[in-house]
């Protein structure tokens, strides 16, 4: 079974679920989406789901030229105390 016909499979299963049903799924969801999968460049840990909004906040600064140059980059890094805790 694929993708499609998995979440087509589960999307009939929600529809017939009862209240205890959906309230397991919704906690298995919301365990996943805050599941730590990296650190930021602190050490802070970061959920998938804010792992998520940083990345379309990056492709976002991309789309909208809010970018450094290579050069510029490398100049702010001599300042950088690199801590990585992670």
């Amino acid at each position: 079974m694929g993708l499609p016909e998995l979440k087509d499979k589960i999307r009939l299963q929600l529809d017939l679920a009862d209240e205890r049903v959906l309230r397991i799924v919704s906690s298995v969801f919301d365990n996943y989406l805050n599941e730590v999968v990296s650190c930021d460049a602190k050490g802070n840990p970061i959920s998938l789901s804010e792992y998520h909004n940083k990345v379309e906040e990056g492709l976002d600064d991309v789309k909208y030229k809010r970018i450094v140059s290579k050069e510029n980059l490398s100049k702010e890094m001599e300042d950088w105390d690199i801590v990585l805790s992670c």
